[in-house]
């Protein structure tokens, strides 16, 4: 059955110029690589200035509409894909393979929720990961941290870790060649919004970017880098460089937020980024753990009585992730479940959107996650470079804990 949106006028955007993004100086820039050769990077900068966009404004202008339709309860979101994307991944059949993993998410959400439900991949672009420290010790000896296929290689070399400016052309081209399959499978700009895969990734590094922001008429920019951009709990500071920058287009924009964000850091970060307060204009998308989760109440109440209409999607993976006593990051499928269903009692009880969810997944038969028949461990089964992800059981096991139907029940109780 062909999936379709409720048609619905557009709601009014706010239309007049944004802040320029012409410059970052000033801004703090946390999670930036330190690139060797600066006349390289500008080089680099200049020639992805030139390159082709991944997206274009009147689909970032289209999504936008949707999210604020979502904001009132019209439909769900689904956001779901690999930690860091691999740049190889671009051919018709691993695209598909991801795809087809969020079709079959959305149909579990469609029918638990009885809503049609927006698609999102973290996707064509999430290729920069965010980490805790600049460095790290192999074997006696100290290497720069790896940052993602955009910036180094993961092997443990000299070599393999210095920073590479030249990988940020590659990976726009990679990212070309997923666009292009997505368009190839009918599922890219041209298909009904119902059936479209919106692109989304971390906008990390800056030097990627700040590049691919475009103008539009009227002095408004948008960043031609992916529909839907998110800021890390990492790089979230209001007054840092990448707040700044996001606060500056027209994309719907997202951003993650832990238990370590006080209500003014949260009310300040929604004020740069929303300060018109126009819906689907920006997701708030915590990522508490299930150990913290009971802590979101009073940001979410705090939002809403400054009159901000965010979105709330839950991101249940990354607050629950632990390290085991060899080394090896994993998450338990338990608690990411029992933050997910928190997470609704608690976003619903305080009056906010309670929209969707945010998940890392693979189609792949991993095991990096402990949970539904697995239990993770090193081998061939854990491929991934940076954090666990969900397989694709597992996270059919997630989506299926969505429940509207208990919002529905608790919205009714709290009225009566």
């Amino acid at each position: 059955m062909r999936k379709t949106l409720p048609a619905r006028a557009r709601p009014v955007l706010h239309r007049g110029p944004e802040p320029s993004a012409e410059t970052l100086t000033g801004y703090p820039a946390a999670q930036q690589p330190e690139w060797p050769d600066p006349a390289e990077l500008a080089e680099v900068r200049d020639t992805l200035a030139e390159r082709e966009e991944l997206v274009g404004p009147a689909e970032v202008l289209e999504l936008r509409s949707l999210l604020a339709r979502a904001a009132e309860g019209e439909f769900c979101v689904l956001q779901a894909g690999d930690c860091a994307e691999d740049p190889a991944d671009t051919g018709v059949n691993a695209v598909a393979r991801k795809v087809g993993m969020l079709d079959t998410l959305a149909e579990v959400m469609r029918v638990g929720s009885g809503r049609p439900v927006l698609e999102v991949g973290r996707i064509a672009g999430q290729y920069a990961k965010p980490r805790s420290a600049n460095v790290e010790h192999v074997d006696g000896r100290e290497l720069p941290v790896y940052r993602g296929p955009i910036v180094n290689s993961p092997e443990p070399t000299t070599e393999a870790r210095t920073p590479d400016p030249t990988r940020i052309l590659a990976a726009h081209q990679a990212a070309l060649g997923v666009r292009a399959s997505i368009g190839r499978l009918g599922r890219g700009s041209g298909a009904d919004p119902a059936e479209r895969i919106w692109t989304s990734h971390e906008a990390l590094l800056l030097d990627y970017e700040v590049p691919q922001v475009r103008g539009m008429p009227g002095g408004r920019r948008y960043l031609a880098s992916t529909h839907w951009p998110w800021i890390g709990e990492r790089t979230r500071r209001p007054d840092g460089a990448h707040v700044h920058l996001l606060s500056t287009v027209v994309n719907p924009v997202a951003a993650k937020v832990s238990a370590k964000a006080s209500i003014e850091d949260v009310l300040e970060l929604c004020g740069r980024i929303d300060p018109f307060r126009t819906p689907g204009r920006l997701t708030l998308i915590p990522r508490f753990g299930a150990a913290r989760i009971g802590q979101l109440a009073p940001l979410v109440r705090a939002v809403r009585h400054a009159g901000h209409p965010v979105l709330w999607l839950c991101d249940p993976m990354h607050g629950n992730t632990v390290v085991a006593d060899d080394g090896l990051k994993v998450r338990w499928l338990e608690d990411i479940m029992n933050e997910l269903r928190q997470f609704v009692r608690i976003v619903t009880a305080e009056g906010g959107a309670c929209a969707g969810l945010h998940m890392e997944a693979s189609p792949s038969e991993i095991s990096e996650c402990h949970g539904a028949g697995i239990t993770a461990s090193r081998g061939p089964g854990y491929t991934t470079l940076c954090d666990p992800r969900l397989n694709l059981t597992q996270a059919v096991a997630l989506t299926a804990h969505w429940q509207p139907e208990a919002v529905h029940e608790l919205r009714t109780e709290l009225a009566s």
